[in-house]
């Protein structure tokens, strides 16, 4: 089957579909992103998403002037296209297209190309990851959803060197910021504690629906920072983000974690799942 993606104007299968040398994004990683999910053919939290694409657009200063609506039928006519039941759209957007120079034209036009991943995103299995953590590296405006991702790439694949999932990430004084492509969580004594939005932590589009779920619940939240030795005295961990959702995690290093018993967790499951269903 030919997959195709979505590049400046036009709907290219994989071996057609190119950008220029010249894409400031090749150069300089001037771009942002968003990556979607996609369940029953269906984009997931569009609308959360796409305000995030705008803040990410606005601190960079990218000056995208067509339609987000327009942006969203380019995105359902990619997943008719490649036959998409479930998976990931991801959507980039660079400064655009120049010579290679630090200084950008005010009036350059901005790049756009929708790709997807097919992909089960949602597994309501019991099946558990491993985490372990290293000193947060990363730039100091994490807030934004920029391309320029190798700090977080050399520690994901550090992670998988470990035959670990995920790498959680440690500030200057030792609390815990986020991981390399989730937003991390403990469950305490019923109460599910998060760490605090700052400039270097991304807003989760699942992290701001989790919290959402819990209200919804009646279970009390806490946004509140703290380090690897709570994650060992806490009743459960869990991590979360748009392309797997929700996923429990039973190792941190070479110790293991509590898994959730209180069935909080699968409360919180049951809810995205249905939340996800009748999505619009």
């Amino acid at each position: 089957m030919t997959n195709f993606n979505y590049v400046n104007g036009e709907y290219l299968p994989d071996n057609v579909a190119q950008i220029s040398i010249n894409d400031r994004s090749f150069h300089f990683a001037d771009a942002v992103y968003e990556v979607v999910a996609v369940y029953n053919n269906k984009l997931l939290f569009w609308n959360e998403h796409v305000d995030r694409l705008k803040l990410s657009l606005k601190h960079l200063n990218m000056v995208y002037k067509k339609s987000f609506d327009v942006l969203k039928i380019k995105c359902k006519e990619l997943i008719q296209r490649n036959d998409l039941n479930e998976g990931l759209i991801y959507i980039h957007i660079s400064r655009g297209i120049s010579k290679r120079n630090h200084n950008w034209n005010l009036n350059i036009t901005p790049s756009l190309v929708i790709s997807s991943i097919r992909k089960k995103v949602f597994d309501i299995s019991q099946k558990h990851i491993s985490l372990i953590f290293e000193k947060d590296i990363r730039w100091k405006k994490c807030y934004i959803k920029s391309v320029s991702l190798l700090p977080n790439v050399l520690l994901k694949q550090k992670a998988f060197l470990n035959k670990a999932q995920e790498c959680i990430l440690l500030d200057k004084n030792g609390y815990i910021t986020e991981a390399t492509t989730s937003n991390i969580w403990i469950l305490i004594k019923n109460n599910l504690v998060t760490t605090p939005l700052t400039s270097n932590i991304l807003a989760g589009v699942t992290r701001k629906k989790i919290l959402e779920i819990a209200t919804n619940l009646k279970i009390k939240t806490v946004e509140k920072k703290f380090k690897i030795k709570d994650l060992y005295n806490a009743d459960a961990t869990f991590i979360t983000n748009s392309s797997s959702i929700i996923q429990e995690a039973n190792r941190l290093g070479n110790k293991k974690l509590n898994i959730d018993k209180s069935g909080m967790l699968n409360k919180l499951k049951d809810k995205m799942l249905y939340i996800i269903q009748n999505d619009k």
